[in-house]
């Protein structure tokens, strides 16, 4: 028998998924991202204009951290419902939820492999924060990275050869088939959040060493780094924040969070095209919208 809080989570994905496939766009189109427009944290899904913004998750605990499957069946989130941040699986068919860590340790920033059979994430379930991979099912969780500092932050390479992820301040690649590492950024204070472009050639990532966080693009050896999102000359750095970036499906546009001073302080998700022009705001409502990510 379903229980009436997946009774209720049920009834918002088929919402959505009517929704969404009134204009023709369907699950695979959709974008993920968390708000907390209602009081705490849900996930949300909405169109890449920002269109049907449809609340999928009804929780009085903190879901973050979406991410849509490639075949846009299931989505993957961080949330705190067991008292310490867990790994859940959003069915969109059926609206059941799965814990797929059930861990006393925090895991989060889940990332599916672009097979979607496994799941990279970060957890310190080690003493500290290290990355990880399982099936995509929760089961045979297996330790990738050994190191005494912080790993954080996975994610694939669209090839699935490789992932890249934070390392104490600096972004890292480790090469899945022998677990070798190479650096990529040596560029005090912070560098996290990386994700590969879909044709594999370039990296987007936040960055600090501007003084305040914005979105870099570089080259997969770590060269060429650009900012996208640079602050106006006039204002201050307290005043603008750029992070969480993730590409379209097709790798023309960038999707990010950002408050700045259009924004009154306030985060909202914005979405440019891959060189950082033309840039447009996504979300408006009072309360953070961050961390998106299409399919």
């Amino acid at each position: 028998m379903k229980t009436k809080r997946t009774e209720v989570v049920g009834l918002l994905v088929v919402v959505w998924i009517a929704a969404a496939g009134a204009q023709g766009r369907g699950i695979p189109g959709g974008i993920a991202f968390s708000s907390s427009r209602d009081g705490n944290p849900e996930i949300y899904a909405m169109n890449p204009d920002g269109s049907e913004q449809t609340r999928l998750t009804n929780h009085p605990a903190n879901d973050v951290e979406p991410a849509i499957s490639p075949n846009g069946r299931d989505i993957i989130f961080t949330s705190n419902r067991s008292g310490n941040n867990d790994i859940l699986s959003l069915d969109l068919r059926s609206g059941a939820i799965q814990n797929l860590t059930n861990h006393a340790s925090n895991d989060g920033w889940a990332r599916w492999s672009p097979n979607g059979h496994r799941i990279a994430f970060h957890t310190n379930r080690d003493g500290n924060f290290e990355i990880y991979v399982m099936d995509s099912d929760g089961r045979f969780p297996t330790r990738l990275t050994n190191y005494a500092g912080l790993d954080q932050f996975p994610d694939w390479s669209p090839d699935g050869r490789e992932i890249v992820f934070r390392r104490d301040t600096d972004l890292y690649a480790m090469d899945l088939a022998t677990g070798e590492t190479r650096r990529l950024t040596n560029a005090a204070p912070l560098n996290q959040m990386a994700t590969y472009a879909p044709n594999g050639r370039h990296l987007i990532f936040m960055s600090a060493r501007d003084g305040y966080a914005s979105v870099f693009k570089i080259d997969l050896d770590g060269s060429n780094p650009i900012n996208l999102t640079p602050k106006n000359p006039n204002d201050s750095p307290a005043e603008w924040l750029s992070r969480s970036p993730s590409w379209s499906t097709n790798g023309r546009e960038i999707y990010f969070m950002s408050f700045r001073p259009s924004t009154g302080g306030d985060t909202e998700i914005f979405v440019m095209n891959e060189d950082g022009t033309d840039v447009r705001r996504l979300t408006t409502t009072i309360g953070v919208d961050g961390f998106p990510r299409a399919r």
